[in-house]
């Protein structure tokens, strides 16, 4: 997590349209002050630039040493939103309000009374797979009258998340390259087992050869063993298997697909790809490892 902290050197402050057109009425008094020498125009004159000058430091001050913490996003898939956590501290005894937190597009405006933290989340479209970099953020300010605009220098939390390929079936999904494993599975249908996975709660319809009986006899409740019904097969999904008339980005997108769907029944599955190859396994861990190829796959 990369941490920001603004200080005077690190904030801008300018008029705002308003504050330009606040400038012009303090210049055409001032001149009407002199022409007619009137003691009420020059006592009006030096109260509105006391204002100005007032509102000028607690533009500032309403920015100036606020700590700004960035966080690494979470992977995605294309279309979805990135989303950067980041966490504003006010240290001080003062509380600040309408501060703008500016990240590209994203824009949102939030309230921080003295001595407390605020968690954001900066969300950002993604339109293109591959490493996504959160851009640079900005604090600005135009409490409390409008007439100055305080921002901070741009900051970069140096994060990034990476952006995986849309999933999309367009082809069914490959048969299991893995013949003993099929075998195995039509063994143990025919021999009506299942191996042992665990044991859960009782619940309406389970069968009664299941029911753990001593667990009854110590606890007094119904417990059922579960089963696995059939061992989990491999597949093997590879860039050559896919027809040749797809393009890059549709094959990366049915991999994914077929990823996933592997993921979700439980297979063994690789990916394989030209020069590339992520061996058996499953798990999330795996899971994530080939999506992370598809997304970086032709990407610098």
């Amino acid at each position: 997590m990369s941490e920001f902290v603004i200080n005077r050197r690190q904030l801008y402050i300018l008029p705002t349209r308003i504050g330009w057109y606040y400038a012009m009425i303090l210049l055409a008094l001032f001149a009407i002050a002199i022409k007619y020498n009137n003691q009420a125009a020059f006592m009006m004159l030096f109260l509105l630039v006391a204002v100005g000058i007032i509102a000028m430091h607690y533009t500032n001050n309403n920015i100036i040493r606020l700590e700004l913490n960035g966080g690494a996003a979470k992977n995605i898939f294309v279309g979805d939103h990135a989303e950067f956590p980041v966490q504003i501290k006010n240290q001080s005894d003062k509380a600040r309000q309408a501060v703008w937190l500016v990240c590209a597009g994203f824009k949102q405006v939030f309230d921080l009374p003295e001595a407390t933290s605020k968690d954001l989340k900066i969300k950002l479209p993604t339109v293109k797979r591959g490493l996504f970099l959160c851009p640079e953020m900005v604090l600005s300010s135009q409490f409390p009258l409008g007439i100055f605009f305080c921002w901070s220098k741009r900051h970069d939390i140096q994060e990034r998340c990476i952006v995986y390929p849309q999933p999309i079936d367009l082809i069914p999904f490959p048969d299991s390259g893995d013949s003993q494993s099929q075998e195995q599975s039509k063994s143990h249908i025919r021999n009506n087992s299942a191996d042992y996975s665990g044991m859960k709660a009782y619940q309406p319809g389970d069968r009664p050869r299941d029911i753990h009986w001593p667990s009854l006899a110590k606890t007094h409740k119904l417990v059922t063993i579960q089963h696995d019904d059939q061992p989990s097969s491999s597949v093997n999904l590879s860039w050559f298997s896919l027809p040749s008339n797809m393009n890059t980005e549709d094959r990366l997108s049915q991999l994914c697909y077929w990823l996933i769907d592997a993921e979700k029944n439980g297979q063994r599955y690789q990916l394989e790809m030209p020069n590339h190859t992520i061996g058996f396994n499953n798990g999330t861990t795996h899971l994530n490892e080939c999506l992370s190829v598809l997304a970086l796959w032709g990407i610098e």
